[in-house]
């Protein structure tokens, strides 16, 4: 039987999570990203005063739509690194940077959304679950980089 990495399950039950999100929130981009094309006239008039009514002006939600495109790009290619080189002990380190790279954009994401939104209650459950898959993808990584650097041969 052949032997497996220690970190192959997370790195690859994850890495499928951060695809299928990354698509998903991909798709939703794009409509997103379409919709700021119509702005022109009486429809963008409607957005702004509907923006402006939850207290978030076009330009921060020009940003959100932006930030979101990239945090989908970043999920797909991250997940699908984590994919291909789940089993791959000598690729450790790059799914370690990857998972380095995911946790500092979600905390950058966190931090964001608390400078423009305010922080709460609802905002610490937020960063927790947002958490959850970058630290989980991190953690298979590590534990494949430990067998690495233990000279595990697969």
């Amino acid at each position: 039987m052949k032997k497996k990495a220690p970190g192959k399950t997370l790195l690859q039950v994850v890495g499928i999570l951060l695809v299928v999100f990354g698509v998903l929130s991909f798709l939703l981009s794009l409509v997103n990203i379409a919709t700021l094309g119509m702005m022109d006239g009486e429809l963008g008039d409607i957005m702004e005063q509907s923006l402006a009514a939850t207290g978030i002006t076009m330009e921060a939600y020009k940003i959100s739509i932006y930030l979101t495109t990239a945090a989908s790009v970043l999920n797909l290619i991250i997940g699908i690194i984590g994919i291909a080189n789940c089993n791959k002990i000598k690729r450790a380190n790059i799914c370690f940077i990857c998972g380095i790279i995911l946790l500092i954009w979600q905390l950058g994401n966190d931090a964001y959304t608390a400078v423009t939104t305010g922080f709460s209650g609802a905002m610490i459950i937020s960063v927790i679950i947002g958490l959850i898959l970058p630290v989980l993808y991190f953690w298979g990584a590590v534990k494949n980089r430990q067998a690495l650097q233990d000279g595990v041969e697969l």
